[in-house]
């Protein structure tokens, strides 16, 4: 019953303004550190183009880290019932939503118009916006990189800017898949900025996976930096590689 309440417009809607509401509140609630800001200051400075990429688990907070320039960003969102809540709330905030899925491996045949979505975002970056993706969504494995961003950083030249947050209160919803993170309000925060990273145009298949695997790498980094400064348990990624990736992958499908 629940699932076909939130199939329909208005109750999408609600949901959306419920969750604006919520991260509007808790975010300007927050007393923020911002670490490592150095390069995004310069992105908004200079009006650059970058992939901004969070785990799919801490993406609420990813409007107060992206705090300026609304406008030039345009985040990637799944088809699914929760992209489309995604997409109504990203409305709030004059953040564009492209609509669409990776290509899952085990099923090549249902694409969710993840094509279509990737060369809008392709358009997007290179007229000079930004871009924001969450490598490890929407299927996971939690903190887990796929090739969508490293692929899009190679075919425009836009490097990838990892992002990450933590709060020293926070709710986490132990049975979702990416153990997702709800701040508290009222508590201590810290957002950390990761290093940019490059992909050549001509970028192998193994040059590829080494940037796929340096982009998790250093979420993973900062999202233990950003957990450890905070004082609470250090999220893990999960156990489980994202298939088609690793030195043994057969191509950037994933």
């Amino acid at each position: 019953m629940l699932k076909r309440l939130l199939s329909r417009p208005w109750a999408q809607e609600v949901v959306a303004f419920l969750v604006l509401l919520y991260i509007e509140g808790v975010r300007r609630s927050i007393r923020w550190e911002v670490r490592n800001g150095e390069y995004v200051q310069s992105v908004w400075a200079n009006k650059l183009p970058i992939i901004g990429c969070v785990w799919h688990g801490r993406v609420l907070m990813a409007i107060q880290g992206w705090h300026r320039q609304y406008d030039r960003m345009v985040a990637l969102a799944s088809r699914s019932r929760e992209g489309e809540i995604g997409s109504r709330f990203a409305r709030w905030y004059k953040v564009g939503v492209v609509r669409g899925s990776s290509r899952n491996p085990g099923k090549p045949e249902k694409t969710k118009g993840g094509e279509a979505a990737y060369r809008a975002m392709l358009r997007h970056l290179e007229s000079g916006g930004c871009g924001a993706v969450t490598p490890d969504g929407p299927r996971g494995p939690r903190m887990r990189a796929g090739f969508g961003a490293v692929r899009m950083a190679r075919d425009t030249g836009v490097p990838i800017l990892p992002f990450t947050w933590s709060a020293k209160g926070k709710w986490v919803l132990e049975k979702a898949w990416d153990k997702h993170c709800l701040p508290h309000f009222f508590t201590r925060g810290v957002i950390v900025w990761g290093n940019p990273i490059h992909v050549a145009p001509d970028a192998s298949q193994e040059d590829l996976e080494a940037a796929r695997a340096q982009l998790e790498a250093e979420l993973n980094r900062i999202t233990r930096e950003a957990d450890e400064a905070v004082g609470g348990p250090v999220m893990q990624p999960d156990e489980r590689l994202r298939p088609g990736t690793g030195p043994d992958a057969p191509g950037d499908a994933a």
